[in-house]
This record gives structure tokens, sequence and C-alpha cells, in this order.
């Protein structure tokens, strides 16, 4: 995994879930993550990358929650996308099954 840590907040910016692989980068970096998005909202130049002085920030959004993943090394970012992506399709498959109370094999 080419990610230092991930998260799941929700849109108020919340950590929900987190996940810090390397510990090479602090759990409250994250705090930083909000503002940007507001900001870039508010230019409307939105993308699924941002950066916070040497930490980049890598996020999808999914219905009402950000999966962002961060790193300060030379990151392979299609890479962290797709994990991101397979992340939000087995937690989809996860709560589906629970709904039916029967769980996925």
């Amino acid at each position: 995994m080419s990610a230092s840590a991930v998260y799941i907040l929700d849109l108020k910016g919340k950590v929900l879930i987190s996940r810090n692989y390397r510990g090479d980068i602090p759990m409250s970096e994250i705090d930083h993550f909000m503002p940007l998005i507001t900001e870039v909202e508010e230019e409307g130049t939105v993308s699924p990358i941002l950066q916070h002085e040497k930490t980049t920030f890598a996020y999808i959004k999914y219905s009402n929650l950000y999966i962002v993943a961060m790193t300060r090394t030379n990151a392979n970012i299609a890479l962290i996308f797709v994990y991101l992506y397979r992340m939000v399709q087995a937690f989809y498959r996860l709560l589906q099954g629970s709904g039916r109370g029967k769980y996925p094999g």
C-alpha cells in the first residue's frame, strides 16, 4: 500500500473510521482536509487530489462520505484510487449482505 493513512469522514469532517498504515503522518493531519475541500469548492476548482504542505490527500466522495487517503511519498496515485474504490465496493457488499440477514461469503 502506497498510502500512509486512510480515513472515512462524514460531510462535516468527523472521522468515522481511520487506519494509519505507516505512522509517518500524524493522525491530526486529517484536520486540514475539510478546510481544503471547502476552499476548492468555493473556487469551483474541485480536484480529487489536494495538497497541504508535504501531505497529499487523494479522496473520493461516495454518498454522504469522504474516503480519504494521505501520503507524503511519491505514491502511485492510480493504485490509491483503485484501493479507495475497492474499499467502497467491499463496504457496500458487506452492508448489502447484512440487510438480508446473511453475510457475504
